[in-house]
């Protein structure tokens, strides 16, 4: 049986999903609301975001703050944030970052629990070792470049100025926190908050934010990503001044 804010959250995802005429929230809700039932919600007091734990068989616990005066709009962006979570774990198993990783042996499992038990960033941060470095780096190339697009791009995009702030700093600071992790997962809160305060569908923000949550789409459904070719100088000057810009770093 569910709890209360469990089947709360369920249908307002559900009624979400009916009302809005976005094509690419709808394609993203139709892929989401196939794992809604994997995951139980718990509300929590206090601030900040949202977190995902995977509890194995695929079932997921999802917990958020929330407080009476979080708006519908908040609301659904951090449930179908943490969602991608989901459906980005169901589709590359990879401890929810956002591609494919090689698989940890059962040592290194257990030397990762030992040391830091608890910790599911280290286990990704492992895991992330274990990748190839060039293909970790043109991922990271790739999620700098598109950030600093729709950065460039979001004052045209007719949303509120209180709105393009949250944007601003959700595309930043969880992006310059955790790139491999929140991309997708970032990526779908921004087209929720877009969709639901009225953003402008002509605009140049709307069409590069909506390309990249149908590539990121495109990918889950694929079970793998495909990167474009890295230009050595070109993507390591440009990483090199967004990373300056934007605080983020490559992960070795």
């Amino acid at each position: 049986m569910t709890n209360d804010s469990t089947a709360q959250d369920r249908q307002l995802l559900h009624d979400y999903s009916r009302e809005t005429r976005d094509p690419y929230v709808q394609r993203l809700l139709a892929e989401l609301l196939g794992h809604v039932n994997r995951a139980g919600f718990e509300r929590t007091a206090g601030a900040g975001g949202g977190n995902t734990r995977d509890l194995g068989q695929g079932q997921y616990a999802v917990s958020y703050a929330y407080t009476p005066d979080t708006t519908r709009a908040d609301h659904l962006a951090v449930l179908v944030h943490e969602l991608t979570h989901v459906a980005v774990n169901q589709a590359y198993g990879s401890r929810m970052l956002n591609f494919p990783v090689p698989p940890l042996s059962a040592a290194e499992e257990n030397r990762v629990r030992d040391e830091t038990p608890g910790r599911e960033e280290d286990f990704q941060n492992a895991a992330l070792r274990r990748t190839d470095a060039r293909r970790r780096d043109a991922y990271v190339d790739l999620v700098i470049g598109n950030v600093q697009r729709l950065l460039d791009e979001l004052r045209g995009s007719g949303l509120p100025a209180e709105r393009q702030r949250a944007i601003r700093t959700k595309l930043t600071d969880h992006m310059r926190a955790r790139p491999y992790h929140e991309y997708d997962g970032v990526l779908s809160h921004v087209l929720t908050w877009s969709d639901l305060d009225g953003v402008d569908r002509s605009s140049a923000f709307y069409r590069s934010l909506t390309a990249m949550v149908a590539q990121t789409a495109d990918w889950r459904a694929a079970g793998d990503i495909t990167l474009p070719r890295r230009r050595r100088g070109f993507f390591r000057r440009l990483g090199r001044t967004l990373a300056a810009a934007l605080g983020m770093s490559r992960r070795r």
